[in-house]
């Protein structure tokens, strides 16, 4: 908690930046995913989202935009949980009055934990089992983060972004999203 604090004071410090906080919803692995045991994916099972970012305008018409957030994943499945706290390094390309386009790097930190067990799951036209944890275990995946921000008024402002995990790994190759909604301070 400690960490979090200092990063968020540190990112409201330039004297020519805007604070913003944003909420919305992040999905997971998009389509990759398997919610339910008949196999439905979670396409749009939107997991709240809260962050905290900071615009520094640079040279032709180029941001740089910061961003520290946490996930609220829904309850855990079979008593497993989950917790994800994320760093983005973004920069964004104001290329409309309204519109900017955001590009960079981005840190997930995922926690699960759980009390063991097998899960029989649909598995293409039959069932497989799949272990549930049974130990604490934290990930740390770097993303490239690409994203279309909207300003709606001078307080609010509507985005759309795209968290691809193993950008380089054809078979990991993961895509998670989110939608929010900006409010600046």
């Amino acid at each position: 908690m400690k960490k979090i604090v200092i990063v968020l004071s540190l990112l409201f410090l330039s004297l020519e930046s805007f604070a913003l906080v944003n909420v919305g919803g992040y999905v997971p692995f998009g389509r990759s995913t398997q919610k339910e045991v008949d196999g439905t994916r979670n396409t749009l099972d939107l997991d709240p989202m809260i962050s905290f970012n900071t615009i520094i305008p640079m040279i032709w018409s180029q941001l740089f935009m910061p961003e520290a957030g946490f996930v609220f994943h829904s309850s855990g499945v079979d008593g497993a949980s989950k917790r994800t706290t994320f760093l983005l390094l973004d920069f964004g390309y104001q290329f409309m009055p309204k519109f900017v386009f955001r590009y960079g790097v981005g840190t997930f930190i995922t926690r699960i934990k759980g009390d063991g067990g097998v899960k029989q799951m649909q598995n293409g036209f039959g069932t497989d089992p799949f272990y549930l944890p049974s130990k604490s275990s934290k990930s740390y995946n770097t993303t490239l983060d690409l994203g279309v921000e909207y300003g709606v008024d001078a307080n609010y402002a509507l985005r759309f972004q795209t968290y691809m995990f193993s950008p380089f790994g054809s078979k990991s190759r993961k895509l998670s999203y989110s939608f929010s909604l900006s409010y600046y301070l």
